[in-house]
């Protein structure tokens, strides 16, 4: 498999099921920390959807627009993936 872009631990289970979702092609949201703000984006993509002021809201948001075959991953504040909620 290969290296993905993001801060993680390769070996993590989450990890490994993001390459294989990315893999297989599905169309995954992130949601990540960026300064002081909680952000919602798409895989491979430099556009941030929409800002939120606290983690919970962004998930809030990812989860209300996601798709059938997407997978939604939600980052701690140091950029790891804590959470992958699949649709």
């Amino acid at each position: 498999m290969r290296k993905i872009p993001y801060k993680t631990d390769q070996d993590n289970p989450q990890v490994q099921a993001y390459k294989e979702a990315v893999e297989k092609g599905k169309k995954n949201q992130h949601i990540l920390l960026r300064g002081n703000e909680w952000v919602v984006t798409h895989a491979g993509s430099e556009k941030t959807d929409q800002f939120f002021s606290t983690q919970k809201d962004a998930a809030d948001y990812a989860q209300s627009v996601a798709a059938a075959g997407t997978a939604v991953f939600i980052h701690n504040s140091v950029g790891r993936i804590q959470n992958r909620i699949d649709y």
